[in-house]
């Protein structure tokens, strides 16, 4: 994809509208109708008719004589395909088909768009759509849409990217509604040829847009919408909202699998990606108008000042705060004693700062925090009492020169709080009318300050991989696994395979007791539950009678077993891999064990990973505090799991003939970590 083919998408020229109508109200007629202020040449294609709207109008695309930059299709579905084909014929850039009718209906439906996609791979014609509402470009003036509704968006510098085309009018209306315009408005529809991963290329430089909020509901090509998202960040704040939280994919057969869900997937490597993860549309449309008016630099971990003219909505603030994960550091000594000074005792002051009902003193409380070394951005609450305090005189008379990024939180007269609002978002300081609102748009400005600082090391691996060996033919089983893990880095335990019992007997003897025996047969993938793993066998009498149990277990494949030392205590963790169908290889990190499916503790990043992504899942898991000793028990090395991690995603990335791979237990020691279980299956 060119950036001059989606130039005539989005800034076109010249624009089609077959299907065009002179009767008012008809989706043909609005289309002509919407088209016209933008200036664009209107070219009405109806056979029927000689003008529409006072433009001329032609009997088919071809009789227009000259290319144009946009077609807007306004005809059933089966009628598309012949005409796309003849939009490309005569020069056409791009195309939108409005209405459904295609693949999202049926087996009839998804001939015409499967007819829809040969043309475009055939010709080059860009297409939005099928099943789309189109866009609103409000800068430009450009609807190119059958709704009214996108006429009414006002120009601002958010562009909505929505797989729903009612979803993307909802949200620019949310933003319009806080007196928020928006770049773009843009329904994907069915995306059979313009994705989001266009889009957002497409955006990144656009100069119109400061942030881009997408809705996802499903991605066909998840790399590559990861892809751009990464690329775009570089250029401006990208926000996400997806579906999915209530659903549990079948991913895969193993441990892995079953415990990752559609949207936990999604949302791991949006974030990966750089994007800013929200729950909810008005979180989304929050975070998009703050971080279209500020954005931190790179950091790990942003310091955030709070100061208030009421205790309650600071301590709103502060517990939201807390709990998404923002950092609100105290003060220096030498601030808070600054602080003391403008402010009667048993004011809290160490942040938040709590400056009561506002005074005289305010500017200079806020003055003080903005010169805080600790301090990256400021939050403010307080109620709209202009005799107390003027909110624009604040930044305009009082602190013209803050050092860093504000965010204002204020409640009051409806009417009164619309012009505040505006005024100050023109002052470039983030207004929000509630203490959780302005709590939570902050919590993106700092996410968004976080996934670029870890961007940084997205090229930067922290090893250089291994020379990884080429898999053997035949069934992996967890012998094999296992070998295949230690040349890749992993440690496992001292282990002999066995064909029979005196090979067993033999190895029993070899190694150091206790040991654990289990059944070595690629096609059993969980062998506790067959009665497959026998632990702490110190004699042959124990080994004969474990021998037996294994030998009751119906045979899957030719009868063999595993001997094995016995690891020390530790914490046990679930270590796995899988190629998803949609992002790719992606690594799953966990509390392992066979309670692992029931407790769900997870984290995901896609592969390949850096050493920073890798201390980054093992501080997500919410058991995480149990590898740094827990009533008594010793710390776990933490660089051992990372180097574990980092050789799973390796060896996954490397060999594209595994399919999924699942270490359950990973045993998780002071001095190192061990595989003690080994699942490896082809694709």
């Amino acid at each position: 994809m060119t950036k001059n083919a989606l130039d005539r998408l989005f800034r076109p020229q010249s624009i089609a509208v077959v299907g065009a109508s002179a009767t008012p109200g008809k989706a043909g007629y609005m289309a002509v109708q919407l088209a016209q202020p933008s200036g664009a040449r209107i070219y009405p294609v109806n056979p029927n008719e000689t003008t529409i709207l006072g433009h001329t109008a032609y009997p088919t695309l071809t009789a227009i004589g000259t290319a144009v930059d946009l077609v807007l299709f306004a005809v059933p579905a089966p009628a598309c395909p012949a005409l796309l084909r003849e939009a490309a014929a005569i020069g056409a850039g791009a195309a939108i088909i409005m209405g459904g009718g295609f693949g999202e209906s049926g087996a009839e439906g998804q001939t015409i768009q499967d007819e829809l996609i040969a043309i475009c791979a055939e010709t080059g014609i860009r297409l939005l759509g099928p099943n789309t509402g189109g866009y609103a470009a409000p800068p430009r003036q450009l609807v190119a849409s059958f709704s009214i509704s996108f006429s009414k968006l006002k120009p601002g510098p958010i562009a909505v990217v929505s797989q729903s085309g009612g979803m993307s009018l909802i949200l620019s209306c949310i933003a319009e509604n806080d007196d928020f315009g928006v770049s773009l408005a843009v329904g994907l529809g069915n995306a059979i040829n313009i994705d989001a991963a266009d889009v957002i290329d497409y955006l990144a430089t656009d100069p119109d847009t400061r942030v881009i909020a997408l809705y996802l509901e499903g991605l066909r090509d998840g790399r590559r919408v990861v892809e751009a998202i990464r690329r775009a960040c570089v250029h401006k704040p990208v926000l996400a909202l997806t579906i999915g939280r209530n659903e549990i994919c079948a991913f895969a057969k193993s441990h892995t699998g079953n415990l990752v869900g559609s949207y936990g997937l999604k949302t791991a490597a949006l974030r990966q990606a750089g994007a800013v993860i929200v729950d909810n549309s008005n979180d989304l449309i929050d975070a998009a108008m703050a971080l279209s008016l500020l954005r931190l630099p790179p950091n790990p971990n942003p310091g955030v000042g709070l100061l208030v003219g009421q205790a309650g909505a600071g301590l709103l603030m502060l517990d939201q705060l807390k709990s998404l994960g923002v950092s609100v550091p105290r003060l220096s000594d030498d601030g808070i004693a600054r602080i003391a000074r403008e402010l009667p005792p048993m004011h809290y002051i160490s942040n938040p700062v709590d400056a009561g009902r506002p005074t005289p003193a305010f500017p200079k409380l806020l003055e003080i925090i903005d010169a805080e070394p600790g301090i990256d951005a400021v939050l403010i609450f307080v109620l709209d009492e202009p005799t107390a305090l003027d909110p624009i005189a604040l930044f305009t008379e009082s602190c013209p020169n803050l050092r860093k990024p504000v965010i204002y939180g204020t409640a009051g007269e409806a009417g009164d709080m619309r012009n505040v609002c505006s005024q100050l978002a023109r002052l470039g300081v983030a207004p929000f009318r509630s203490p959780e609102r302005a709590a939570r748009a902050m919590r993106a400005v700092v996410e968004d300050a976080k996934n670029r600082h870890r961007l940084t090391e997205h090229h930067a691996r922290s090893r250089k991989p291994p020379a990884l060996p080429a898999l053997p033919p035949g069934a992996l089983d967890e012998a094999t696994a296992k070998d295949l893990l230690r040349q890749a880095g992993l440690s496992v335990p001292n282990f002999i395979a066995c064909r029979d019992r005196s090979q067993a007997r033999a190895a029993l003897a070899r190694l150091a007791k206790p040991v654990a025996v289990k059944v070595l047969d690629a096609a059993i993938l969980h062998k506790t539950e067959v009665g497959g793993v026998h632990l702490n066998v110190r004699d042959e009498a124990q080994l004969e009678a474990a021998l037996d149990r294994i030998d009751a277990i119906a045979p899957r494949g030719p009868r063999a077993y595993l001997l094995e030392e016995m690891a020390t205590a530790g914490v046990d963790l679930i270590l796995g891999a899988v190629r998803d169908p949609v992002f790719g290889p992606t690594v799953l990190l966990g509390m392992g064990g066979v309670t692992a499916e029931a407790l769900k503790d997870v984290t995901l990043r896609l592969a390949p990973l850096t050493g920073a992504d890798a201390r980054e899942m093992l501080g997500e898991m919410k058991a995480s505090v149990l590898l740094d000793g827990w009533r008594g028990s010793p710390a776990v090395a933490r660089d051992a799991l990372v180097d574990a991690i980092l050789a799973v995603a390796e060896l996954l990335d490397a060999h594209p003939e595994i399919a999924e791979l699942d270490i359950n237990p990973l045993r998780a020691m002071p001095q190192g970590a061990l595989a003690l279980d080994a699942l490896m299956v082809r694709c």
